[in-house]
């Protein structure tokens, strides 16, 4: 018997992207709650039962989806983790930071969308949010803010500027994102 059109046999490495890069896209699009496990096996031409083969459940995969995002952002600034020591190298990590989330609309969506989710403990990546932006938190005191003298205090003032940005961005594109960026950062690091 011929295999059902659109399945075909991946390398299990492929297959997992595959399936993680769909996963991506229909959270950004509906939310966690609003696809289902069929949804999201027919996202890569499988089966249910192929889909559970590589993620147990839907919880899962949504936690797998989430740190895939989080290892594609650790790449991208791997090679700066190294306290900032002035305003102006923060500056400029934070801005090349800015500009790639700006090329990964579906990236940055699906962020907004499952954080606001998971404001309920009942979420399965409840916990997911509360530890990631702990974590946040302490790298940017850390890496970028050492030099503020506020950096925790600081450290909430950015990310709630960028989360705050993201989210009217995605309601409204005509938002100069870069722009609203750069005026903030005038004054933020102007300390």
């Amino acid at each position: 018997m011929a295999p059902a059109r659109g399945r075909r046999r991946l390398p299990l490495a492929e297959r997992r992207e595959e399936i993680l890069r769909a996963a991506t896209e229909l959270i950004a699009a509906s939310g966690f709650k609003g696809v289902t496990l069929e949804a999201f096996a027919d996202a890569c031409g499988m089966t249910k039962a192929g889909l559970l083969h590589h993620f147990r459940s839907r919880e899962e995969l949504l936690i797998a989806v989430l740190e895939r995002r989080d290892e594609l952002d650790l790449t991208s600034v791997a090679d700066v983790l190294e306290p900032a020591p002035d305003p102006a190298t923060a500056r400029a990590v934070m801005t090349a930071f800015v500009r790639r989330n700006l090329t990964q609309r579906s990236l940055v969506q699906l962020y907004t969308v499952l954080s606001a989710e998971a404001l309920d403990p009942g979420h399965p990546a409840y916990s997911y949010f509360a530890t990631r932006l702990r974590e946040g938190r302490a790298m940017l005191e850390r890496y970028l803010l050492a030099w503020h003298p506020r950096p925790g205090q600081a450290a909430v003032e950015l990310l709630a500027f960028l989360d705050g940005l993201q989210l009217n961005w995605l309601r409204d594109e005509s938002i100069d994102f870069l722009a609203q960026w750069e005026s903030f950062a005038d004054r933020f690091f102007a300390v």
